[in-house]
Formats: C-alpha cells, sequence, structure tokens
C-alpha cells in the first residue's frame, strides 16, 4: 500500500468545513494544480458538506480470471471477501471511501447494506464516479454522498474491486490515499494532502477578503469590479470589515 505524502490531522479537517471549495480551487491553481476537480461526480445527498482522507479503491472491468483473483473465502462466489470490503474495513473517523470506476456512472460500486459499513466506522462519506445501488436508501444513513448517479442494478458483471489505497483516478482525477476530499454542491474537489497545511491560512484570508467585499458592495450599492484583482482599495474595505466584525 502507498502511505500517504501527509496524514492530515481531524483538527486540520475540522477547519476545513468553513472553506470555500472554489477558494481551494483557485489556490491550488496557483500552485499548478490545474486538474483537481471531479467530472461527472455529484452530490446524492444534497446540503451536506464533506470533508475527509482519502480511502482508495480502484475497479477493474469484470473477466472470470479477475474474480478468481480477488476472491477469498467460501461465502457464494467470494464476494464478501474482495477488495471492496477491504476499503471499507480500513474506514476510521474522518476517512473517506473513493472508488474508482472508471467513469461508469451508472454501474453500481455497492449499495444500502455494503455502504451502511460506512456508517458503523463513523467515516465521513462516500466518493465514487460510477453508480451508487439504491443510492436514495444510502444518502439516508446520513453522511454525504457523492456518485454519477443513482442505480437499481448490481456491478458485478461489468467490474470488481481491484486494489485499495493506491493511486487511482476518480472523475478524470488523481487521487493519492491520504489527499483531502472536499465535497459541496457543486461537486468534489481533490487537495493534495501535503498542500493542506501550507495554503490553508490563504484560503481563509481569501474567502474573509470577498466577504468584505461583498459587504462593502451591498452596503454602498456598487460594484465589485473595482476590488478585483484584489488591490489597494481591497485592503482598505478588507480592514474596515475586521473592524466592524471584531476580527
Amino acid at each position: 500500500m502507498v502511505d500517504a505524502a501527509v496524514r492530515v490531522s481531524d483538527d486540520l479537517l475540522k477547519k476545513y468545513e468553513k472553506v470555500s471549495n472554489a477558494t481551494v480551487l483557485g489556490e491550488l491553481g496557483r500552485r499548478g494544480y490545474q486538474k483537481v476537480f471531479m467530472y461527472g461526480v455529484k452530490s446524492l445527498a444534497p446540503g451536506r458538506r464533506l470533508v475527509g482522507r482519502a480511502v482508495t479503491l480502484r475497479y477493474l472491468p469484470s473477466r472470470p480470471d479477475l474474480q478468481e483473483r480477488i476472491t477469498r473465502g467460501g461465502h457464494g462466489e467470494g464476494f464478501n471477501e474482495t477488495p471492496r470490503w477491504d476499503a471499507l474495513e480500513a474506514l476510521t473517523p474522518g476517512d473517506v471511501l473513493v472508488a474508482d470506476c472508471m467513469g461508469m456512472s451508472m454501474t453500481s460500486t455497492g449499495g444500502d447494506v455494503v455502504f451502511s459499513r460506512i456508517l458503523s466506522q463513523g467515516a465521513a462519506g462516500l466518493v465514487t464516479d460510477g453508480g451508487v445501488r439504491d443510492g436514495h436508501k444510502v444518502a439516508k444513513y446520513g453522511y454525504p454522498v457523492y456518485g454519477g448517479g443513482s442505480t437499481p442494478t448490481v456491478g458485478e458483471p461489468n467490474v470488481l474491486p481491484y486494489e485499495v489505497n493506491e493511486p487511482i483516478q476518480c472523475g478524470t482525477v488523481l487521487v493519492w490515499p491520504g489527499d483531502v476530499i472536499l465535497g459541496d454542491e457543486d461537486g468534489i474537489v481533490v487537495l493534495p494532502s501535503q498542500l493542506a497545511e501550507e495554503i490553508y491560512d490563504e484560503c481563509v484570508h481569501h474567502d474573509e477578503v470577498e466577504a468584505a467585499i461583498l459587504w462593502h458592495t451591498q452596503k454602498e450599492g456598487i460594484s465589485p469590479k473595482f476590488f478585483y484583482p484584489f488591490n489597494e482599495e481591497t485592503e482598505k474595505i478588507y480592514k474596515a470589515w475586521k473592524q466592524e466584525h471584531g476580527k
């Protein structure tokens, strides 16, 4: 298994709950990380913020020899002794299961019984570019759920789980084990774990400056265009906003 570049602390994860995904995307872009927003992955439980460390699971197209390679134990065809269960059992509080289903958005990566384990493990949520079987039932567990869609089908005729906690793609972007997964109504941003501490203060500052611009322009009835890119006038507004809000 590939070790995370940095294990992001629970305290830092908590702080990121109040940081805008768009701001993180901007800060990463300034450092050359342009491809960190997942395509085709949407919230199946709107209104829930997701912040957690990635535990990765990679699927491959089904084939009899792959099934023989991955299955263990004597339960039926062995589907309940595969890397998918290894990934679920590896979850701890603050972790997110991130499943690479090769963008097969209506191919199930699991359903309500399988993903009930995320709930009992106290993990942070689920992200996949595949489908979620009975997604409406999984959403009722209360944790954030992101996927390509909800489907009534099973996945095994099309895909099988192959490996855990290795680098994967999900939604066309790279995910390393331990990366910070950020989900909101717009979708999923992947924050490389080694940058989480480095960019946090800048993200907070950026969000505060934009809050100051909104506060000032709405109060004065003027256009925000005068304060972008951030300039001396922006800084004056920001200082006034901090004083007004006791920052």
